[in-house]
């Protein structure tokens, strides 16, 4: 008696009639997932801005931005440089180059996760110091903690492809599907360097 014919799971290998239509779905959901990104962001932003603005009288006395910032930022652009030198190699079909880029891609991102922690302790002691709290601190105070938080909290979501990528770089065959997770994670890390433009520029604003 013939067995009758049986489907794959959802979610499941081979799903996608080929790894071009893979890609495209790929890129469907990244593009979906960007425009929710670019609203929270925007949102808060436009937030905490608008109460900024709104407040005649602001404390002169915040810290200024620790210097760990400034070193997580040259990092992060770093970070975009080292993807499209990834990419590049790619489409050299190098797959040396691939390599050598992404573990400086991965070491530049544990740096920049590094550096924003220690900005967070550094930021801490320097409140602490405060002799006053007013309601305009805890508002300036919060915007720093909420924009460095959230953004490094999507830095991490970010290192789980670029490790998956590290792993088949070294240790699998490289194919079109593959090719396009590269892009796909290229293009993501180079909207967590806008995105954190526009927050550094928000926290000079503070």
């Amino acid at each position: 008696m013939p067995h009758p014919p049986t489907t794959k799971a959802a979610g499941a290998r081979g799903v996608y009639a080929t790894e071009a239509a893979q890609v495209r779905a790929g890129s469907l959901g990244l593009l979906l997932l960007l425009i929710s990104l670019a609203m929270l962001f925007g949102g808060l932003v436009l937030a905490v801005l608008l109460i900024r603005l709104g407040n005649t009288v602001w404390p002169e006395d915040l810290p200024h931005l620790p210097w760990q910032i400034w070193v997580s930022t040259g990092s992060l652009l770093a970070i975009s440089l080292s993807f499209a030198g990834a990419v590049k190699a790619a489409k050299q079909q190098s797959d040396v180059g691939i390599r050598i880029c992404l573990v400086w891609t991965g070491v530049l991102a544990l740096i920049f996760t590094a550096m924003q922690v220690w900005a967070w302790v550094n930021w801490s002691d320097q409140v602490s110091q405060l002799e006053t709290m007013t309601d305009q601190h805890r508002v300036a105070i919060a915007g720093f903690w909420i924009f460095t938080g959230l953004h490094v909290a999507h830095v991490i979501g970010g290192l789980v492809p670029l490790a998956m990528l590290g792993w088949y770089a070294v240790f699998r065959t490289w194919t079109n599907a593959r090719h396009g997770l590269l892009r796909h994670t290229a293009i993501y890390w180079h909207f967590l360097d806008a995105v954190w433009i526009v927050l550094l520029l928000a926290l000079i604003m503070l």
